[in-house]
């Protein structure tokens, strides 16, 4: 990504013309900065390819529309970033490669796109174990096969939300897909917010900063529950005894008002409402009345 082409007169960012509302993204050029965070691992191997960059990116918050950083700088702001539109595709804005030629950046952003699109399954998925509930049918999903329930733990991050949105509907709490703001509640004041990490959570995660913005500009005092595939390479027996969150967002999370829970407590949660250990009542109740962080 260049400087901004203009038409003299007519200030027509030529080559962010067919961005939705282009005037949502401002570039604002810097004096070659060189501090690299990387908070999209995707982009990892790319990023360190880059010693210097020019831009800082800014976006004004859109319906249908998401922006998540790829790395940030010093300042926390995005030197390079993801627009998702309304999940019907993603651009991606990334600084020129300094120590590598076009060519073989090129190259990196082809088998990049190659190993999402062939993305192979965890060997342990398939063996989750997924319980046998005696529920009436109209109380929860007993059409849905084991798979989608399995694929909380997936390495496809929208199998993830996928697989959450199923778990919370068996749950009583039913939620339809936004881009912008995650899992929105049908009939109650809800927000479900999912998130995908390596190791725990931690402040630079784009889904904290999402989420830090939403607070900030949040109207109706939705509840909002903080969902993480922490650790997500790993088996979940040996995921249960590790920190997940970083201490500065667990403190952010609790004077917020924001209950988190992982993947795997998520998933502990909904075994026990399956198989008549606690009520739908009581996990519903848990979701909407808890904050900070709670480990089943």
């Amino acid at each position: 990504m260049g400087k901004p082409l203009k038409i003299l007169f007519k200030q027509i960012p030529l080559n962010y013309s067919w961005i939705p509302f282009p005037q949502k993204l401002t570039v604002n050029p810097m004096i070659l900065g060189r501090t690299v965070v990387v908070t999209d691992e995707r982009f990892s191997e790319y990023m360190k390819n880059v010693d210097k960059w020019e831009n800082e990116l800014f976006w004004t918050d859109t319906a249908n529309c998401s922006f998540e950083p790829i790395a940030v700088n010093k300042s926390q702001n995005a030197i390079a970033a993801t627009i998702t539109i309304n999940d019907r595709g993603k651009i991606h804005f990334l600084p020129r490669t300094t120590r590598i030629s076009r060519a073989k950046s090129i190259k990196l952003l082809m088998n990049l796109s190659n190993r999402e699109e062939g993305q192979n399954e965890h060997s342990w998925l398939s063996s989750v174990e997924i319980p046998d509930s005696k529920r009436p049918q109209d109380q929860w999903n007993s059409s849905v096969p084991p798979e989608e329930y399995r694929k909380l733990f997936s390495v496809n991050h929208k199998n993830v939300i996928k697989a959450v949105q199923i778990m919370l509907e068996d749950m009583g709490i039913q939620t339809l897909q936004n881009a912008e703001f995650g899992l929105l509640g049908l009939k109650e004041n809800i927000v479900v917010k999912v998130a995908s990490a390596k190791g725990k959570i931690e402040a630079q995660n784009p889904k904290v900063n999402q989420l830090a913005r939403f607070i900030e500009h949040q109207r109706r005092n939705e509840k909002i529950v903080f969902i993480a595939n922490t650790y997500s390479g790993l088996p979940l027996n040996e995921r249960a005894n590790r920190e997940h969150l970083d201490l500065s967002v667990k403190l952010f999370f609790e004077t917020s008002n924001v209950v988190f829970l992982t993947t795997l407590s998520l998933y502990n949660l909904w075994k026990k409402v399956i198989t008549f250990q606690i009520s739908v009542t009581e996990a519903s109740f848990m979701l909407h009345n808890e904050k900070g962080e709670i480990r089943i």
